[in-house]
């Protein structure tokens, strides 16, 4: 009976991997020394231009970023280049400057490129609104300016009209005189629905 546990128990033990067996001439290699290398590589990062913004304008292709490649005060032009050198630039004329943007709407297929770009009436801002369509950049809908005081921080200056997706809403700014103003005048914000010029 004693015998039967003490082989029961070898078994157990070697079952459970208690034990290691080895068969004869086999060799075991334990690896035990582990060196760690270091190597200093040296990665040339692309660098993003200052103020650009990514977004996929191209329905069709991998996102790529928009930046400001030059603003020509003397001339009043400001020109927007693209990481992708085969996408023609964007001269805004009559501009001192620009700040970029992207729109996403689900009506439209890719991201559209929203320019606000500086005038020489510093009171306003002016939007250019672009959609990139058969290798080219075509306005969604006409530039049209907003008075800086009407610009906020949650303003979005157009989307697409809820009430007719065929449609953008802008906001606009309008001279409105106004006896009870001390200047005489008002500049009021108002809501326009246009047809996008793309479709």
């Amino acid at each position: 009976m004693i015998r039967h546990r003490l082989f029961l128990l070898y078994f157990f033990i070697l079952g459970c991997g208690g034990t290691e067996y080895q068969k004869p001439n086999e060799v075991t290699v334990v690896d035990t020394l582990q060196v760690q290398h270091s190597i200093d590589l040296e990665i040339n990062e692309p660098t993003t231009p200052t103020g650009a913004i990514t977004a996929n304008f191209n329905e069709e292709a991998i996102p790529f970023y928009a930046y400001i490649e030059e603003t020509d005060t003397t001339e009043a032009i400001t020109q927007i280049a693209f990481q992708k050198t085969e996408i023609p630039n964007i001269t805004i004329p009559d501009s001192y400057g620009a700040s970029l943007s992207y729109l996403r709407f689900p009506e439209f297929d890719q991201d559209l490129l929203l320019v606000t770009a500086k005038i020489k009436d510093t009171s306003f801002n002016k939007y250019y609104l672009y959609q990139y369509q058969n290798n080219t950049w075509q306005l969604v809908v006409n530039r049209f300016a907003i008075h800086k005081n009407h610009v906020a921080d949650t303003l979005i200056p157009i989307q697409v009209d809820p009430k007719n997706p065929e449609n953008m809403l802008r906001y606009y700014s309008v001279f409105d005189l106004d006896r009870e103003s001390d200047l005489g005048y008002t500049w009021r914000l108002l809501q326009e629905s246009i047809p996008i010029l793309t479709k």
